[in-house]
C-alpha cells in the first residue's frame, strides 16, 4: 500500500510569481505613500503663504482705520497727512498705545515701500510725526514673494498719485485731506489679489473754517 505525500511547499514558479507580486504592491504603496508626502508638504507651504497673506491683510486694514486727518514735519517740510509719489505711500495714523508710560507718542508715520528685486513690500514706522530727516525708521516685512504690486487711491476716481495737484500745504484744509479709499493690487506667489480699503471721511474739512 503507497502512501501519497502532501505537497506543501512552494513550487519554484510560484515563488518567482509571489515576489513579483510583492514588487509590484510595494513599488505601488511607495509611490501612493510619496504623493501623500508631497500633498502634505504642498498644503504646508500653502498654508504659510495663506497665514502671510492674512497678516498682511490685517495689518493694512488696521492702518487704513487708525489713519488720522494730521500732516507731518520733516525738517520744517510740512507732508500731507496722506501721500502717494511713485508707489509710495506714506501717512499719519495714531493707535500706539504706552502701558508702560514710556512716554510714546500716540501718532506716528509709516511707509509702504516695495522692493522689487527683492519682491518684499516693507512697512517703514517713524515714531513721531515731527522728525529730523536723519532719524531712522522702524523696519519690518510686510510682505514676501511679491511679484507685482501697485497701489492706486479713490476719489472716487482712481488716482496713482496724492495730492493730485500741487497743494498749499501751509493751508490746513488741504494738506490733511484724504481721498475715499486705497485700492492694492497685486501678485503673490503667481496668485493676483485686489484689496480695497475704506479712509477716514475728510470732505467735511474743504467745507469749513475760514
Amino acid at each position: 500500500m503507497k502512501i501519497k505525500k502532501s505537497q506543501a511547499a512552494f513550487t519554484l514558479v510560484e515563488l518567482l510569481v509571489a515576489i513579483a507580486i510583492f514588487a509590484i504592491l510595494s513599488a505601488l504603496g511607495w509611490k501612493v505613500f510619496d504623493y501623500l508626502g508631497q500633498t502634505k508638504a504642498r498644503n504646508s507651504i500653502h498654508e504659510e503663504h495663506l497665514s502671510q497673506i492674512q497678516e498682511a491683510y490685517q495689518q493694512i486694514q488696521r492702518d487704513m482705520l487708525q489713519i488720522i486727518a494730521v500732516g507731518a514735519n520733516v525738517d520744517g517740510s510740512l507732508k500731507p497727512a496722506l501721500q502717494l509719489d511713485n508707489q509710495l505711500l506714506s501717512f499719519s495714523k495714531t493707535g500706539v498705545t504706552d502701558p508702560l508710560k514710556q512716554g510714546l507718542a500716540p501718532d506716528e508715520r509709516i511707509e509702504y515701500q516695495y522692493n522689487a528685486e527683492q519682491k518684499t513690500i516693507y512697512r517703514l514706522k517713524y515714531t513721531h510725526l515731527d522728525r529730523t530727516a536723519a532719524e531712522q525708521p522702524l523696519s519690518s516685512v510686510l510682505l514676501k514673494n511679491v511679484e507685482q504690486y501697485e497701489i492706486t487711491l479713490l476719489d472716487p476716481n482712481e488716482l496713482s498719485r496724492w495730492p493730485e495737484s500741487v497743494v498749499n500745504l501751509n493751508d490746513n484744509r488741504a494738506s490733511v485731506k484724504l481721498p475715499r479709499g486705497l485700492k492694492i493690487k497685486m501678485s503673490v506667489n503667481e496668485v493676483e489679489y485686489e484689496w480695497i480699503f475704506s479712509l477716514l471721511n475728510t470732505s467735511f474739512i474743504s467745507k469749513t473754517g475760514p
